[in-house]
């Protein structure tokens, strides 16, 4: 009998042991720019949201689980930044003291940010430590533009900051702060820790790195979400596009506080949107629960900017809801100088004033004016006879005409087919490549046109959706 009584009682010792503690964690403290408490700050522990009071107080009751507490930076303050990263998070280091305090110190910015320019930068992904030295001629770009900027300017890295390698996260970490320019972070597929047991576990190495996973900041009148949609499922490696529903319950606390026709800007790394049926999209390219998403958006102006697909497209949702998918800033994973459809190496930059929001694709060491390229009747075996062009950041409001000796012909014929410059630079280049699978990709931002005649004079004017003009003589 004294067996069996022991036996059981280092059963429910064991038990206990596994359970998860859920002890009760009382957080509060002050957000202050040094001198007084700021009213109205989302405070939050990635679970339950509350706000600062007029004296800048809060008070969070939280638990055990709770790995960060951490703010929404309000507009009118600069980035707080620490080892190169925006700093608005305190981790939860002490699981024990059920009352703990975590203050916040801000710094009144000296510009307004209601106009303001931020650059989005996808899928650097570092395997090599060559390429730190390609990622920082990139960044030069980067701090080439903002010197120009008359208005406050961030970045974004929108997911696969490195190519499961997490050791080059502080190299690249040093090489975006030394351009000046405050960049946030949110992870990819590329960032996952692999051969865990859950999703839960996949992201410790990167929340160690950069904090949070998913939170939320304001610049000017644009609301900022920052949302982690790579799910890893425990197989092996592999992930699908998925929000899971502590994100979502969380978003929709955050949502709550943005009055309705606010402009709303949600960053992630694996797209919403797709060209693919429901039958043949590939669950690791699509966001899957991508409509719960688009409803609590409804209310509002809102772009997605995700990555993750190393081409660049534009999808016009609705009428309020845009998403921008950006080519890879290391393109075809630094082995050429163009993503596979085409897209050269660059990043997304936005102009906002106010809620208004403006845009266009920087190409690496182009000025902004190069917006497409155009090739003469024979320079594209696709379709020999023609004209083509390849207009990377189209979307349905950008016109694309052509002009035969001077004449206005109209617009040209949009198509699905492969860039002859990207399929012409790695047939000639492959057996430099570190890897032998690279090639090109179909995309639908082409279009041709046929002349009259191979020798007649042709102008190629492309008007981008905000009435900019671009163009081109081909001879």
């Amino acid at each position: 009998m004294k067996k069996i009584l022991i036996f059981i009682g280092l059963c429910c010792f064991l038990n206990l042991q596994a359970q998860t503690d859920i002890s009760n964690i009382l957080f509060s403290g002050k957000v202050s720019d040094g001198r007084s408490g700021i009213a109205g700050v989302a405070v939050t522990d990635g679970i339950n949201i509350t706000h600062t009071d007029a004296k800048g107080q809060y008070k969070l009751l939280s638990n055990s689980t709770a790995e960060f507490v951490y703010i929404t930076i309000p507009s009118g303050y600069d980035v707080p930044l620490k080892d190169g990263i925006p700093c608005f998070y305190v981790p939860v280091t002490d699981k024990i003291q059920s009352k703990q305090t975590c203050n916040f110190e801000l710094k009144k910015s000296f510009l307004d940010d209601n106009n303001h320019t931020m650059v989005v930068w996808a899928d650097p992904q570092i395997y090599f430590e060559e390429e730190l030295l390609l990622a920082a001629n990139a960044a030069k770009d980067v701090q080439a533009l903002a010197a120009q900027s008359e208005t406050p300017f961030f970045g974004v890295v929108c997911g696969d900051i490195v190519g499961d390698h997490p050791e080059y996260y502080d190299p690249i970490k040093k090489i975006l702060a030394d351009t000046g320019v405050p960049f946030f972070y949110l992870p990819g597929n590329h960032d996952m820790q692999l051969n865990v047991r859950s999703d839960d576990l996949s992201n410790g190495i990167y929340r160690k790195a950069f904090g949070p996973d998913y939170y939320s900041f304001n610049r000017g009148k644009v609301h900022y979400v920052a949302l982690n949609d790579a799910f890893y499922v425990g197989r092996t490696y592999w992930y699908i596009g998925y929000l899971p529903e502590r994100q979502l319950s969380w978003l929709q606390q955050d949502l709550a506080s943005v009055p309705a026709g606010s402009t709303v800007i949600i960053m992630m790394h694996i797209p919403a949107s797709t060209r693919k049926t429901q039958e043949t999209e590939e669950m690791h390219k699509t966001l899957q629960n991508r409509q719960h998403l688009h409803d609590m958006l409804r209310p509002y102006h809102a772009h997605i900017f995700s990555g993750h697909m190393h081409y660049n497209d534009n999808f016009v949702i609705t009428d309020h809801l845009f998403e921008h998918v950006h080519a890879a800033v290391c393109a075809s994973f630094w082995q050429t100088t163009q993503c596979s459809d085409g897209t050269p190496q660059g990043y997304g930059v936005y102009e906002i004033n106010d809620n208004e929001v403006k845009w266009y694709y920087k190409s690496l060491g182009f000025d902004r004016n190069f917006q497409f390229r155009a090739y003469p009747v024979g320079a594209n075996p696709e379709k020999p006879a023609a004209i083509t062009v390849n207009v990377w950041n189209y979307d349905p409001l950008w016109k694309v005409n052509w002009y035969e000796n001077g004449i206005f012909k109209g617009e040209m014929t949009q198509y699905s087919g492969h860039d002859p410059f990207a399929t012409d630079y790695i047939n000639k280049n492959k057996h430099k490549f570190r890897y032998n699978w690279i090639s090109t990709a179909p995309t639908e931002h082409l279009f041709y046109a046929e002349p009259s005649s191979p020798d007649v004079k042709i102008i190629v004017e492309v008007i981008d959706r905000f009435g900019n003009r671009f163009v081109e003589d081909l001879f």
